[in-house]
């Protein structure tokens, strides 16, 4: 039985990470496999000190928590769809703050293997890793799969 923790954020390489889940796991004699798909709201903090900023990242929650709630309907529904009920998924949202929220929920849910697609922002897609991947790859106590 392997224990599957992938990072889902809509992406085209978070979807690609997810079908070679799906592959793997409908090709797989292993029964009672899990997955778990986790996506991380974004929080930004207020500030006390200026109300004009602090309106605006009210704001910006709530429409994060908006695309959140969107983001889950829609791969409940390909979990649904995509998997035979002898396959064990779920879906969780989880607010972050900052990148030791991201490791203690990793270690919370205890996965055998991290999978996290690659997004690339940045300087040349940041050197072939998203800033998310690499962080998740330098500091996850579990072994990190990054589908690209």
């Amino acid at each position: 039985m392997v224990n599957y923790l992938l990072f889902v954020d809509g992406s085209d390489n978070s979807n690609r990470a997810l079908q070679f889940i799906k592959n793997k796991l409908l090709n797989s004699n292993n029964k009672g496999d899990k997955i778990t798909l986790m996506h991380f709201v974004h929080r930004i903090e207020n500030s006390w000190l200026n109300p004009i900023s602090d309106n605006l990242n009210k704001l910006s929650n709530i429409e994060e928590e908006q695309k959140s709630k969107d983001l889950e309907k829609n791969y409940i529904e390909k979990c649904k769809k995509s998997f035979p009920d002898e396959i064990q998924w779920r879906y969780i949202s989880i607010i972050k703050e900052n990148a030791e929220d991201v490791i203690e929920a990793i270690k919370e849910q205890n996965p055998d293997i991290v999978v996290v697609g690659t997004r690339g922002n940045g300087f040349l897609k940041k050197m072939f890793l998203g800033s998310f991947s690499e962080m998740v790859l330098k500091h996850s106590p579990y072994p990190v799969l990054i589908i690209p």
